[in-house]
């Protein structure tokens, strides 16, 4: 990297070829989030340094390596970032290799969360990467492109001459004012729509971190363990940017969770409610912390969707995952969205080492009883960095390789196989769209032909069992 030329004015921002199911890492949301949000900041930060920016998403365009390679020609980027998912690690990377003779003038920068466990091992092996972001990433990248010293940058690893260095990790800010309202311009908004209505759909940042350190999640690890927000007035100011530039009224507010501080959650939602914004937006939460009066100001400002990880109809295993959730209180959370009117895509999760067929069943038996609008039920996957990933290479519970993480089959618990975990999952997310009483009651909800069309479209891929 030394040799390569300083004082540079483009950056082109990449999503590689291969098709991944999350290119964050984070636990799953079933809010589809293919907007490339983590290089709409970056490419902010670089517009206001004064850097001409370009994004491609190879994989949404179908397009391949040789696009890729063709792009970095034309444009000829003096930096380039690339988006890197822990699921297609080295299919993300070969891309470099391929590119290397182009690269020769270009600061190579990567980011993803697989960086922040094991950034040295990786640079070891890709040679092509001059510097990994970790924690904190918008902070180190805005310094790197500010031309600081890379040994004075903290959250980041880089290689000169062969020579690797990491730098401390970057301490989490007290909040997220510091970061930028997300460059639109960057991409093509009609491309990106809420599944249902096919509205252009955006996100806006809200909230960060979570003081808890669950079994299988890496939030904690990616996004730290201190909780913090944004000034519900910049996101006001985002949202009217959003209405009166892009004409989008359709968003996801991205939370790691919501109402760890419902005061909070209730203050956004009055000012929503207040600058009649009349929007439509859906969140992350934890359902045993919704109350009643959230619930209803949350409604009142728009909110038609809530995501929220239930994990398992057995408190035994709910007991396990560090989680702190209570059947009970699910119970009582569920009511109040459904009260207030607002649909619960439920996520469970099945397979974690003390699995077993009772406990699956227990499951299955209430997610039927809670009755969600929608329900999705996944095989754990063990991500580096969490207790879970630990957990089994030490009792040897792996069945493949865990560098790829949710590839099927991974791991198998103490009483079933991968197999047959598989095998339940897959039967769960059939049957559960298949009850009758739930088609009915989802065909009286239909009120358009493009929601008709979603429901159909999704009701096909249940039927192939292609989810």
């Amino acid at each position: 990297m030394d040799s390569k030329k300083i004082k540079r004015q483009r950056i082109f921002f990449v999503y590689p070829p291969a098709q991944t199911i999350n290119r964050d890492d984070e636990c799953l949301s079933d809010i589809p989030m293919t907007l490339p949000v983590d290089m709409m900041s970056l490419s902010s930060l670089a517009k206001k340094r004064g850097y001409e920016t370009k994004f491609c998403d190879y994989a949404k365009k179908n397009e391949t390596v040789y696009d890729f390679l063709r792009d970095l020609r034309v444009f000829k980027p003096d930096f380039l970032v690339l988006n890197v998912s822990a699921e297609k690690l080295k299919e993300d990377l070969s891309i470099l290799t391929q590119a290397r003779e182009l690269l020769e003038d270009t600061v190579v920068i990567t980011k993803g969360a697989v960086f922040n466990n094991n950034s040295y091992g990786i640079l070891q092996q890709y040679p092509e990467i001059d510097i990994a972001l970790r924690n904190e990433f918008e902070l180190s990248f805005d310094e790197i492109i500010e031309y600081k010293n890379l040994k004075d940058i903290k959250g980041i690893t880089y290689q000169i001459n062969n020579k690797i260095t990491s730098t401390p990790d970057r301490k989490t800010p007290d909040n997220l004012d510091y970061l930028p309202f997300l460059d639109r311009d960057l991409i093509d908004n009609n491309s990106y729509q809420r599944p249902d209505t096919k509205e252009p759909q955006s996100a806006i940042r809200v909230q960060k971190g979570c003081p808890l350190d669950c079994f299988f999640c890496t939030i904690s690890s990616i996004n730290g363990k201190n909780v913090r927000y944004r000034n519900t007035d910049l996101i006001i100011k985002e949202i009217k940017e959003c209405i009166n530039k892009y004409n989008i009224r359709d968003f996801i507010f991205l939370a790691d969770s919501i109402t760890l501080d419902n005061n909070y959650v209730q203050r956004l939602c009055r000012q929503i409610i207040r600058n009649n914004l009349k929007i439509n937006f859906s969140t992350n939460a934890r359902i045993d912390l919704i109350n009643k009066e959230t619930a209803l100001l949350l409604k009142k400002a728009g909110c038609n969707l809530i995501t929220t990880g239930i994990e398992s109809g057995s408190q035994k295993i709910l007991d396990k995952t560090d989680k702190n959730l209570n059947l009970e209180r699910i119970k009582e959370g569920v009511k109040a969205l459904k009260e207030a009117k607002i649909q619960i895509y439920a996520c469970y999760l099945t397979g974690l080492p003390w699995e077993t067929k009772e406990t699956i069943k227990e499951t299955y038996k209430f997610a039927k009883e809670l009755n969600t609008q929608f329900a999705s039920f996944y095989t754990a996957s063990a991500l580096k960095g969490t207790k879970y990933y630990d957990y089994i290479t030490k009792n040897r519970l792996s069945e493949a390789n865990c560098e790829n993480p949710y590839i099927y089959p991974i791991t198998r618990s103490y009483g079933l196989s991968s197999d047959e975990i598989y095998d339940f999952n897959k039967k769960m997310n059939r049957n559960y769209y298949l009850r009758p009483n739930y088609i009915l009651k989802t065909a009286l909800e239909i009120n358009s032909v493009t929601k008709l069309k979603y429901y159909f479209d999704t009701f096909i891929k249940i039927i192939k069992n292609d989810f």
